[in-house]
């Protein structure tokens, strides 16, 4: 049977996506499995087959067999990356619901109730910081997603009457999301095999205090009665924050001392990761950071205005581009150029070690 040759160079630029051994030994087999399967004519891969040859491809990188010791180092990024994800949205969910529970009862003694989406992240992030430490990656990815998904099912079901809130967390639905992914990717490595039992300790011991730290202040913050029935709630240590209560949090010395700390605590942590994990970090984590950045300028005038009109002003098919291309793009890159600085000090290395050799070998002219 004669097929497109057009075929054939696409099924090896998807191939070309395993590692460099895996192609060596199986690249040929591989090609005639997919060219015999093809139909008559078939120009393109078919859709399945290129979701299952990536899915195969991401998880020989990242730590399967074949994966080379540059593969095995986002593995080991991604195992990190995705319990820092994890214990992110975590902390914030658990801050936000505490702040919010004692506040308001500290004020009225009113219990507010919290949505069951909320306790379905809260459960699904445990989960996955939990079993992010052991070898069980799949019940830790499982938890991930069934949080990120409830993360994401939150925010887009308010987005017709509250567009601007889903601009404002969409850098933590891509970075839960892509917490998800990472776990799911990691295959078998542990985040305290590239941190260290030690620094993983104190890594979860910052997140706890992260908290911890707005109900506290929730439970010490002294509660202001108006005659005229309103009130206004003075963090400890801080300022009069009227109405100021879990997502708008109350700030205090105690948030930030304690919390400042613990930030100090969480990037160390980082930083003292293996040389080859930190640059895959950075680039793991610069798409949701710098979506954090640019949106409030970038969105500025529609966040402002969307809200001034009834319906409320929704987002435009380029915006809805932007908010979803930007940060795929930006990890991309970030990956190639993680690449790229590899190969460049790998010759670099090479270059010295030929030099040193031919140093070694040259024979000494006798005096």
């Amino acid at each position: 049977m004669t097929h497109d040759p057009r075929l054939e160079a696409r099924y090896e630029r998807l191939l070309a996506l395993f590692p460099a051994a895996h192609r060596q030994e199986y690249g040929d087999e591989m090609i005639g499995v997919l060219l015999t399967g093809a139909k008559p004519q078939q120009r393109y891969p078919g859709l399945r087959e290129t979701a299952d040859l990536l899915r195969c491809a991401a998880w020989q990188r990242l730590g399967g067999r074949g994966a080379g010791g540059a593969d095995r180092h986002w593995a080991s990024a991604a195992s990190v990356f995705g319990l820092v994800t994890a214990f992110v949205m975590l902390t914030y969910r658990l801050s936000v619901m505490g702040a919010e529970f004692f506040g308001n009862w500290r004020m009225d003694e009113r219990v507010p109730p919290f949505p069951a989406q909320w306790w379905l992240a809260v459960a699904g992030w445990a989960v996955a910081v939990a079993f992010a430490f052991t070898r069980f990656g799949l019940v830790a990815a499982v938890g991930a997603w069934i949080a990120a998904l409830s993360e994401v099912v939150v925010a887009f079901g308010e987005y017709a009457s509250w567009p601007s809130h889903l601009v404002n967390v969409w850098w933590m639905l891509v970075l839960g999301v892509g917490g998800a992914l990472a776990l799911t990717a990691r295959g078998r490595t542990r985040p305290q095999d590239a941190l260290g039992v030690r620094r993983s300790i104190a890594l979860a011991a910052a997140f706890t205090t992260m908290t911890v730290v707005p109900t506290l202040e929730a439970l010490l913050a002294e509660v202001y009665r108006y005659p005229g029935g309103g009130y206004s709630l003075g963090a400890f240590g801080g300022y009069n924050a009227p109405f100021r209560l879990g997502g708008f949090q109350v700030t205090g010395s105690l948030t930030v001392v304690l919390g400042g700390v613990s930030t100090l605590v969480v990037l160390y942590c980082l930083v003292r990761a293996g040389a080859s994990v930190r640059p895959r970090l950075i680039a793991m984590f610069v798409p949701a950071l710098v979506l954090k950045l640019v949106v409030p300028v970038w969105f500025n005038g529609f966040l402002v205005s969307t809200q001034r009109f009834d319906p409320p002003v929704l987002l435009a098919a380029g915006q809805w581009v932007f908010l979803v291309a930007f940060p795929l793009v930006l990890l991309l890159l970030g990956a190639l150029l993680v690449e790229r600085a590899e190969r460049h000090a790998h010759l670099i290395a090479l270059g010295r070690a030929a030099e040193r050799d031919a140093r070694l070998t040259t024979p000494t002219t006798p005096a």
